[in-house]
């Protein structure tokens, strides 16, 4: 990472910044939290209430997994279910993801933090995660305080509301209502600005504590701040980073996509190379009559065509494909993870993420050129489609770090964004982090005194020292 000069130009360090195997291996671990927990729990309830609507995913491509976590959110949210259970669902899952993401995004935010102030010093990942537990209720509560700041405002109005329509069997809940509505007004006000603040401020809220060791409140007050202080700024930063980072997204998973590639050809190349033969191809079907052919020549043909199907029905084993190369076990296992469904241009999404995803997916496709016709049942042995399991394993482990990179650019770039704000805003330069004192450990044993320097007494010797005399 090269030296910081605290200008916008920095931002292009976050492809470096966020390219380490740590936080990439945390944002792994966020995500696959994130989809086994409160995803996963969603999907499950959903199946009990309408097993119908929610199909399970055929593979491990994320279009898939999404299509199910998409009609389970449809079922809960948009269906018959009554509030009473939809609202705690909702307030679970808020609470279980947040908390997932402040100890994961509270290690990645620290680990960025510290590597910007020291000019590329890294931080062991255990004292990172030890921060992120110590500082845990500050990162998880920072987006909560604005929760609680929205819901007072909110219920102050409407217990305005209420109190007025109870006055109104009297006659004067109306006119109370209109004579205190620049209260009301106010109140609005500091809803429509803490929400503004919230969506704007919410990426800054774990870099401030990740930066400054601080309390919920002060993240909160920070990213405020800071949003409205700089705005533009603010938005011109946002905007340099998602352009880049759709960059470095797309290069880190085509790369990791040619790597797993390139080794597994590399070693099937190697497994291909004793033992492994192709089934015969059939021979070449009898070339048909030439225009304008006798009807001694086409009856010819067709008899040398029936034999031909003869032949090759008397013998079907012997052209039969035989799926037992490795290139067959490393189909069966891309073909879970990648897919050509996006291939026509009218099957595509619409939508910017949706095109970016169906775009990396064909130049996937393009890459390994897999089989997507195989299936583990093609394969011919109990070894092979054992493999094929462990190949899947390790492509889902391996991919799944290069879409780690995502949570880890985003948290690093934020941080990056959370430090040049601080300079312009308050003058603090960019080396400048909280740094913890470590606990000094405790002795085991009270520490002895001074050893005598004397002659030792006998074992029966009682005598005690003799007193110096006086000074005269």
């Amino acid at each position: 990472m090269r030296e910081l000069k605290g200008d916008w130009k920095d931002l292009f360090n976050g492809f470096m910044l966020a390219l380490d195997l740590r936080k990439m291996f945390l944002g792994f671990c966020g995500i696959m939290f994130t989809l086994f927990g409160p995803l996963g729990a969603t999907c499950w309830m959903a199946k009990q209430y309408a097993p119908e609507k929610v199909t399970a995913p055929t593979s491990w491509a994320l279009h898939d997994i999404w299509s199910t976590i998409r009609q389970a959110f449809a079922v809960i949210y948009c269906g018959d279910l009554s509030w009473t259970l939809w609202l705690p669902h909702a307030l679970a899952m808020a609470i279980t993801i947040l908390a997932i993401w402040a100890y994961f995004g509270g290690a990645i935010s620290r680990i960025a933090a510290y590597e910007i102030a020291k000019d590329g010093e890294r931080i062991e990942t255990a004292r990172a995660l030890q921060f992120a537990r110590r500082k845990f209720w500050a990162f998880f509560m920072s987006p909560w305080v604005c929760v609680i700041g929205l819901a007072f405002f909110f219920l102050c109005n409407f217990a305005g509301g209420v109190i007025g329509r109870v006055l109104d069997f009297i006659w004067i809940g109306g006119p109370l209502v209109a004579l205190f509505l620049p209260l009301a007004l106010l109140s609005g006000f500091f809803i429509t600005l803490i929400g503004l603040g919230t969506v704007a401020g919410l990426p800054l809220f774990a870099p401030a504590v990740a930066a400054e060791g601080t309390d919920a409140f002060d993240a909160m007050s920070r990213g405020f701040s800071y949003v409205y202080s700089r705005p533009w700024h603010y938005l011109f930063y946002q905007a340099v980073a998602a352009l880049y980072g759709a960059i470095c997204v797309s290069f880190v998973i085509l790369f990791a996509v040619t790597m797993c590639h390139a080794g597994l050809t590399a070693g099937g190349a190697g497994f291909d190379l004793f033992g492994v033969h192709e089934a015969p191809k059939p021979p070449p079907p009898p070339p048909p009559p030439k225009q304008g052919a006798t009807p001694e020549e086409i009856k010819q043909y067709r008899s040398r065509v029936a034999q031909y199907l003869v032949q090759l029905q008397n013998d079907p084993d012997k052209y039969a494909p035989r799926h037992n190369r490795f290139k067959h076990i490393t189909d069966t296992a891309w073909a879970m993870i990648l897919t050509d469904d996006f291939e026509a241009r009218q099957s595509r999404p619409k939508d910017p993420i949706g095109c970016a995803y169906a775009r990396l997916m064909n130049a996937s496709n393009c890459i390994v050129k897999p089989d997507h016709s195989m299936t583990i049942h093609k394969l011919e042995s109990s070894g092979h489609r054992f493999a094929a399991s462990m190949v899947l394993m390790w492509l889902v482990i391996a991919l799944g770090l290069a879409l780690g990179y995502i949570p880890s650019y985003l948290l690093s770039q934020q941080t990056l964004i959370y430090c040049l704000l601080r300079k312009r805003v308050d003058g603090i330069e960019m080396n400048e982090v909280f740094e913890e004192t470590e606990d000094e450990p405790l002795p085991s044993e009270p520490p002895k005194g001074p050893e005598p320097t004397g002659p030792a007494k006998g074992a029966g010797d009682t005598r005690s020292d003799p007193t110096p005399p006086p000074k005269a």
